[in-house]
Parts: C-alpha cells; structure tokens; sequence
C-alpha cells in the first residue's frame, strides 16, 4: 500500500470517529470519563494485535520516561475533555476547535526546542482563531459558552501531549508505544475518578458497546494508517494533506445529521479558513 492511501484511510478513519463519537456522547449521553475508560482501552487492544505481531517492544523506553508520562497524562485528561466538548458541540464544529492543537504544538517547538516563530506562523494562528470566533453563535460571550471553553481545552491538552507523543514515538517502536499509551491513558482516567467504574455498566449494554468497538475499529484504523503515511511517505507532504480531515469532518457531518444543518455556509467557510491556518503553521 503506498502512502496515500494510508492518508486517505487515516483521514477517513479519523473523521468518521469523530461522528461515532458525537452519537455515543450526545444521543446516549455517555459519562465522559466512562467513556474515556472504555473507549481508550478498546483501542489500545485493537492496537496490541498488530504489534505483537509486528513484534512487541519498548527497548528505549525508559530513556524517555517523562516525555512519556506528560504524554499519556495530557491525553488522558483530554480525552475527558474531548468528550465534554462533543456531548454540547456539533461535530461539525469540533474538528475546528480540535484544530486548536496546531498552535500549541508549534509554541511548545518554540520554547522546548527554541524553533523561530515566522509571520506566516502568526497569520496562521490568527486565521485558527478567527475560524472559531466565526462558530460563535455569540461573539461577545464565546467564553461563557462551555462548549467551545471546553474544546479549546481539549485543543491545548491534545497540543502537548501529540508533541510528547511523537517524539517518544520517535525514539521507540510505534506500534507498541501506540498501543500501550492508549491502555495507560484508560488508566489514567481511572486514577482521576476511580468511583467511576460503578458507571460503566451503561457502556457494557449490547447497543452501546457494540458502537464502541467499531468506533474503536474506525479510530485505531485511522491512528495506525496516520504512522504508515508518515513512515512511508514524507511529513512535508503527508501532514498538510492530513489536515483535509477537518472539511471532510465538517462535510460528513452535514451529510448523515440532519440536526446539525444550519449555518451550513458559515460552517464550510470556518472549516476552510480553519485549514489554511493550520497550512501556514506546519509548511
């Protein structure tokens, strides 16, 4: 398989979790940190049967146990995050907010790695920002409204821990590494709430966990597609078209939730400036 087509089934996979995710979260109004628990275990499973049959190791591991543990911490917090966001935003408006991840990312390359900041980076992170503001339904109280508070949040939280992520990813095997921080993330979910394991029983009914293994099918699918395209072809290249999951989220949306139709132009518009920022800050 070449590497655009892991792109293509990436950015597919990915875009259809977040729908996945929307009807779990909003229509079933799953407990967030429930959800956390059970969706993060479900994938980092899936994920353990392709690396142990890859070959399963964390040689190296323990010389990157911190980056690794910010990681698996960020994520895990986000994930509760990234829930609360879905259960009161349209998907079709959170892969904006989710996009928010971007910015950060990049600050962290600057004060961790001292990587220059160019006005093409600003104009980016200008035009990100602009696209959420272009969601607002009221721009003068857009931070009293706990959606978008709450997906700039999980933006910020997915921020730092992506960066933390890769650069473990980097230095040991990524499959492995992909598959353990998905269990430990479920963890660290579990240790921020432990009385939440007397509300899983909702998430075990057939109905309900039947969708979370197939978003689960949908989202490791998508992860481990993501790390072949970046192996086997070129970040330049690969990551900017990573980014068309953001209309093609948007685009989905519209197409299978009848609800979330309205402010259609307002919305494709806010998901293609959304792009272009996202564009300026990686090239």
């Amino acid at each position: 398989m070449t590497w655009q087509l892991f792109t293509f089934i990436s950015v597919l996979g990915l875009s259809i979790s977040v729908l996945l995710q929307r009807t779990l979260l909003h229509k079933h109004k799953t407990d967030p940190f429930a959800y956390a628990i059970v969706f993060q275990a479900i994938v980092g499973v899936l994920l353990l049967i392709p690396a142990f049959v890859h070959g399963f190791t964390l040689a190296g591991l323990e010389n990157y146990l911190l980056a690794a543990i910010i990681s698996v911490i960020c994520f895990g917090i986000g994930h509760i995050f990234y829930a609360k966001t879905l259960q009161r935003v349209e998907a079709s408006s959170f892969s904006v907010l989710f996009a928010t991840q971007a910015v950060w990312t990049m600050v962290l390359g600057i004060v961790l790695l001292h990587e220059s900041m160019t006005w093409v980076q600003v104009a980016g992170t200008a035009l990100i920002f602009a696209s959420v503001a272009m969601l607002a339904k009221n721009l003068r109280k857009v931070f009293a409204d706990r959606g978008v508070v709450y997906g700039l949040i999980t933006g910020l939280l997915f921020g730092v821990a992506v960066y933390f992520w890769s650069y473990v990813g980097r230095h040991v095997d990524g499959m492995s590494w992909a598959a353990i921080s998905f269990i430990a993330t479920s963890l660290v979910v579990l240790l921020v709430r432990p009385r939440t394991l007397l509300q899983l029983r909702p998430l075990l009914c057939p109905a309900v966990f039947s969708k979370l293994w197939l978003l689960g099918i949908f989202y490791g699918l998508g992860s481990l597609a993501m790390m072949f395209a970046y192996q086997l072809g070129t970040f330049a290249i690969v990551s900017p078209l990573r980014q068309t999951s953001i209309i093609v989220t948007v685009l989905l949306a519209l197409t299978f939730f009848a609800s979330e139709r309205n402010r259609i132009g307002r919305k494709l518009l806010a998901a293609l400036i959304c792009t272009a920022g996202v564009l300026l800050i990686i090239l």
